[in-house]
């Protein structure tokens, strides 16, 4: 979900160098929600459930004048060359040279500070079409219903958009990219004991709900009474609309953070030790915008049973404070 958001970048860019062109997606379909109502894209095509050769098929009945393989792995590159394109744009590899006449080498530096490499690669996908450089950032668009629909939710749950509302991306997608549960929990306490006011929206996927109520059940009554234990979105872009309306989101790197960003809400992300900062730590918002990861505060960590939260505790109010108004 990541990748789609960071590689949609490109999209406002092609329409502004191609007004007239009609723009195509190449997805997994259950990615698309991430795109839905962006008006960069005109049209979706999914990868074929029966394979690469009904995937090309379907690319090639389609007569693009452009492809750009921003994957540009063996299978895209395979479509990229059957596709009839007079022009297709990928990354350089030794590899996938057969595939593209238009290869693009990665550069090593970044030329933005709020920008990452991977979006950075993705806009020299570009180059070649004599799209110059410029800041752009993932965005997510919604529509009028989503929003309103949104605030019904929160009205189901006695909430409304005046309340002081923090979604927390409580779980990162696996073990390994999961803040320590205990030190979840004792961050949740600090959020209620500074900012009693608030209201919290703890997001997690089905699978994890045990472990939410583990979690939920280690919490003293009094942060208990801050978190909105019976709030639940049905999809993707239900918890798209419901995030959008909230002061800020606080927790795991990872699909939730990315969209928060994306929805230009102020951002507090804590970064697992394999994930460097400089893949994900791109912001439209540097002012608001908080990352941190362990090697911050213990050099050279790749444990994140270093990382307590009391070592983020000053960073943390500072970021409530400029979040949430009393």
């Amino acid at each position: 979900m990541g990748d789609v958001l960071v590689t949609s970048t490109i999209l406002p860019q092609l329409k502004k160098k191609y007004p007239q062109s009609e723009i195509s997606f190449l997805l997994d379909e259950k990615h698309a929600q991430i795109l839905k109502g962006n008006p960069f894209v005109d049209h979706f095509l999914f990868f074929h459930e029966d394979g690469l050769l009904k995937t090309v098929s379907q690319v090639k009945s389609k007569k693009f004048d452009l492809v750009i393989d921003l994957y540009s792995k063996i299978e895209t590159g395979i479509i990229s060359l059957f596709s009839g394109a007079k022009t297709r744009i990928g990354f350089f590899k030794n590899y996938t040279q057969i595939f593209y006449n238009k290869p693009v080498k990665r550069q090593m530096q970044v030329k933005s500070a709020n920008t990452t490499l991977g979006i950075e690669h993705r806009l020299q996908m570009l180059e070649p079409l004599n799209i110059p450089f410029g800041e752009v950032f993932p965005k997510v668009y919604l529509l009028d219903e989503e929003t309103e629909n949104a605030k019904k939710i929160l009205a189901e749950n006695n909430l409304s958009v005046n309340d002081q509302l923090i979604m927390i991306s409580t779980f990162g997608s696996s073990e390994e990219k999961t803040y320590p549960i205990e030190y979840m929990a004792e961050l949740l306490k600090s959020i209620a004991d500074y900012k009693p006011e608030v209201k919290i929206l703890c997001n997690y996927m089905p699978a994890q709900k045990e472990k939410f109520s583990n979690l939920y059940n280690s919490l003293p009554e009094k942060t208990q009474k801050t978190i909105i234990k019976t709030f639940d979105t049905k999809n993707l872009r239900e918890f798209i609309a419901v995030t959008s309306l909230c002061k800020c989101l606080i927790g795991n790197e990872g699909g939730a953070t990315n969209i928060s960003k994306a929805l230009n809400v102020p951002t507090f992300t804590i970064f697992s030790p394999q994930i460097k900062l400089s893949d994900w730590a791109w912001t439209s918002n540097p002012k608001m915008d908080k990352f941190l990861h362990v090697t911050d505060y213990v050099p050279n960590s790749t444990n994140y049973s270093d990382f307590k939260p009391s070592l983020l505790e000053k960073d943390l109010k500072e970021f409530l404070d400029k979040t949430i108004l009393n």
